[in-house]
């Protein structure tokens, strides 16, 4: 039930993205669309930011847990495939800058989601020079996918993901291990 309504707003809002930028997009917008009271967005979001963030966060965790994806590069085609399916409501969620832009959502969960893939197959940390080539990395693919979704990279899908998995850290490239 949790997981229906959640998917419920979280559709919403993809909706909503799919007609509009997201400075116009509310939470009383995604309420009347998803047809949940105040009380129950607020429940599970604290805000269309959270909303937002959710879709990405919720994807690349089934893709790693269900199985779908064996290795980085299987998980990067994931990610360029949904983005290129879903252009617009993408392209609306990049241009939220600011505090709470999703650019940087992006970056600091793929960072995490990396990380801790790596310390679990090595078991020790990343060291000083990992973690910055780690931010590097996800922050220029987070650029080049959004640079790519505006028409202004010609490649397609295949050549995207190969192109970011080698420029994956090669301490990490390798690295996956599949939750239990």
């Amino acid at each position: 039930m949790v997981e229906a309504t959640k998917d419920r707003i979280l559709m919403a809002c993809n909706s909503l993205l799919r007609e509009m930028p997201f400075e116009r997009v509310t939470v009383s917008l995604i309420i009347k669309r998803s047809g949940v009271s105040k009380s129950t967005f607020y429940r599970y979001f604290l805000d269309k930011y959270d909303v937002l963030n959710y879709n990405y966060k919720r994807n690349l965790d089934r893709w790693i847990v269900s199985r779908k994806c064996k290795n980085w590069r299987e998980l990067y085609y994931c990610i360029f495939s949904s983005s290129i399916k879903d252009k617009r409501r993408e392209k609306n969620a990049y241009a939220v800058g600011g505090t709470n832009s999703y650019s940087q959502f992006l970056h600091d969960y793929s960072y995490q989601t990396i990380e801790n893939m790596t310390v679990s197959c090595r078991g020790i940390p990343l060291t000083r020079e990992e973690k910055l080539n780690l931010s590097l990395f996800c922050y220029g693919g987070i650029a080049v996918n959004e640079d790519w979704l505006k028409g202004e990279l010609n490649y397609t899908v295949d050549e995207m993901t190969d192109l970011i998995f080698m420029a994956m850290p090669e301490s990490m490239r390798y690295l996956w291990k599949q939750p239990r």
